[in-house]
């Protein structure tokens, strides 16, 4: 079961996976909060253990990958899997590069897969508690994530992704 976060955290989480390089001050103008507070919920995330690492990933890390479905994950030199998944029935996906595949000898093998490349969905978490920034509903299901500027904004459905668009418009061609 996973351990309720407050959106301001959630959000928080958003900003990170798409660029974890940000500074505090960029988050928490994103946030629109202070600097401390960006801070100091950025810590807690840490601290508690919900983000466990920061990193980066190279181009060439999503091309030319390999898929080893096996019983036995033991049979792979770990230094040649770049992440694996163990199964609902006990079994093993490893994701390799696909020239390091050629590398392994006698492994317990059930299938391989070439992957050209991959892509990761930086905008993909669980979200709960969440609220439009339109209609300002708890959003139930995976949030609209509309990008605008500097600036990341949430919808809970088409129709307030579209009057919401409309209202950031209307609001910055006002400023202008």
């Amino acid at each position: 079961m996973r351990k309720n976060i407050s959106e301001l955290e959630q959000r928080l989480i958003f900003i990170l996976k798409k660029n974890s390089r940000m500074s505090t001050l960029e988050i928490a103008d994103e946030l629109g909060v202070s600097r401390a507070t960006a801070k100091k919920t950025m810590d807690s995330l840490i601290n508690t253990g919900r983000i466990k690492k920061f990193t980066i990933l190279l181009d060439e890390e999503e091309k030319d990958l390999g898929l080893v479905y096996t019983d036995n994950i033991e049979s792979i030199p770990k230094n040649l899997v770049l992440e694996h998944f163990k199964l609902i029935n006990n079994s093993y996906v490893a994701v390799m590069y696909f020239e390091d595949i050629l590398k392994v000898e006698n492994l317990d093998i059930k299938r391989v897969e070439i992957a050209k490349s991959r892509k990761t969905n930086e905008n993909s978490i669980r979200a709960n508690n969440i609220h439009c920034d339109y209609c300002h509903a708890e959003i139930k299901e995976r949030p609209i994530v509309l990008e605008i500027g500097k600036k990341t904004y949430y919808a809970c459905c088409p129709n307030c992704e579209r009057d919401l668009r409309k209202r950031i418009e209307m609001t910055e061609d006002e400023s202008q």
